[in-house]
C-alpha cells in the first residue's frame, strides 16, 4: 500500500511535491503509526531554514537525488501495526512526525507515559525530538486540547524556556525586552510568560506594519512597533530576543541601541528568506538559543522544571483562545494548497493550521 509525504526542496523551500512510496515492511520491535493530524506554523519554516545547521533534514530523510527534504511537524498518531509487545495496535502518541500518512518507529525506553524512537539514523539527533508521549484514545472532548497542544505546545515550551533563562539572569539588568517577529507563536509564548511574571520589565513587540494591530490586540506586549519604526525605540537597557533572523533588522536594532543592548538572543528564522546562513544575526556576541539543549540542562539542575513548563504550556494554550483561530484542512493535497502562503510569510498570525489525515 502506498503512502504519501509532503517534501520541499532543501535549497528553495517554495518548491514542494507530494511523493508516493510503498509502505515499509516492519522488522522486529517496530510499529507503524498512522498520522491522525499535525500542526504547521511559521516555526516549521525555522526547521527548514536550520535544516543543515541543526540536522532537521536528518529526522525523516528522503532517498534518491533531487535535493528534497521533509520539514518535521508536531502531531498525533495511532499505532496500526505492531511488532513491539509494549506498544499494541490502537495506542496513540504525540510527538515529532513527517507531514505524511505514516511513520515507522522502533520504540525503546517505553514507560507508562512516554517512549523514545530507537531507529538508528535518529540516535545522533537531539533526544528531545525522539521522545513520544503516550496519550489516551481520541474523543470529542480531547480533540480541541490536542490540536492546541500540537499547535502551541513546542512553541510555548520554547517561550517558557526563554523566559526562564532571562528571569534567572535577572533580566540582564534590562528595563525593556524587545521581541522580534512578535506575532509568531513562539514569541507569543514568551510574551505570555513575561506577562505572567510581575517582575518582568516592559516588552516591545517588533513586527511588520500589517501585524501591529494584531500584536496590540493580544494584550501580551507593553507596546508594539513596526520594523520601519525601529528608530523610535526607546534607548534604554534592552534585551533583544530575535525570532526572525533578518540581518537588516538586527543591524537596525544594534545601531539604535548601541551600548544599551545588554543581550541579543537568536532563536528562530521566521524570516528565513532574508536570513543569512551561518552565525546568528545579532552580531558576533549574540547567543543562539536551542530549546532542546536548554531543557536538558535546566531539568538536571531544577527537579520540577518540566512540571512547571508543562503547567505553563497548558495554561498558556488555554489563554490563547482569545486570539487564536484553528483552521482545519483535510489531507495533504489541501495542506499543500495552504503551504505557499506560510512559506511566503502571508499567513494570518491569528490562525493556526491543522492538517487532518
Amino acid at each position: 500500500m502506498a503512502q504519501q509525504r509532503f517534501e520541499v526542496k532543501q535549497t528553495g523551500f517554495d518548491q514542494w511535491r507530494l511523493s508516493d512510496e510503498s509502505a515499509a515492511s516492519l522488522t522486529e520491535g517496530e510499529v507503524r503509526l498512522a498520522v491522525d493530524f499535525f500542526a504547521f506554523t511559521a516555526n516549521n519554516m525555522t526547521y527548514a531554514a536550520a535544516g543543515d545547521m541543526l540536522g532537521y533534514w536528518k529526522f525523516f530523510p528522503v532517498a534518491g537525488e533531487g535535493g528534497f527534504g521533509v520539514i518535521p511537524v508536531w502531531g498525533f498518531a495511532t499505532v496500526t501495526e505492531s511488532l513491539c509487545e509494549e506498544l499494541p495496535v490502537g495506542e496513540r502518541l504525540y510527538g515529532y512526525f513527517p507531514p505524511a500518512d505514516e511513520l515507522v518507529i522502533k520504540p525503546a525506553q517505553v514507560s507508562g507515559s512516554a517512549l523514545f524512537d530507537a531507529t538508528e539514523h535518529r540516535q545522533a539527533l537531539p533526544p528531545l525530538y525522539n521522545r513520544y508521549q503516550r496519550v489516551g484514545a481520541a474523543s470529542e472532548q480531547s480533540r480541541g486540547p490536542e490540536m492546541l497542544q500540537a499547535l502551541l505546545g513546542p512553541l510555548y515550551m520554547t517561550g517558557y524556556c526563554l523566559w526562564d533563562m532571562i528571569a534567572e539572569n535577572g533580566y540582564y539588568g534590562a528595563s525593556q525586552i524587545v521581541v522580534v517577529s512578535a506575532s509568531s507563536k513562539t514569541s507569543l509564548g514568551l510574551a505570555q510568560a513575561l506577562t505572567d511574571d510581575d517582575n518582568a520589565p516592559a516588552t516591545v513587540g517588533l513586527t511588520s506594519g500589517r501585524n501591529v494591530a494584531f500584536v496590540e490586540k493580544t494584550g501580551l506586549y507593553t507596546s508594539a512597533l513596526a520594523y520601519d519604526d525601529v528608530d523610535s525605540l526607546v534607548q534604554e537597557t534592552t534585551v533583544v530576543v530575535d525570532m526572525a533572523g533578518n540581518p537588516a533588522t538586527a543591524a537596525a536594532l544594534r545601531s539604535r541601541l548601541g551600548d544599551k543592548l545588554a543581550k541579543y538572543v537568536n532563536v528562530g528564522l521566521t524570516h528565513w528568506d532574508a536570513a543569512a546562513t551561518g552565525a546568528g544575526e545579532g552580531g558576533e556576541d549574540a547567543e543562539f538559543f536551542f530549546a532542546p539543549s536548554y531543557i536538558l540542562e535546566r531539568s538536571a539542575s531544577l527537579a520540577d522544571f518540566n512540571h512547571l513548563a508543562q503547567a505553563f504550556v497548558a495554561s498558556g494554550a488555554a489563554k490563547a483562545s482569545g486570539w487564536l483561530t484553528v483552521e482545519n484542512v483535510q489531507g495533504l493535497e489541501a495542506f499543500s494548497g495552504r503551504y505557499p502562503a506560510i512559506c511566503a510569510g502571508d499567513m494570518d498570525p491569528s490562525t493556526g493550521l491543522i492538517c487532518e489525515l
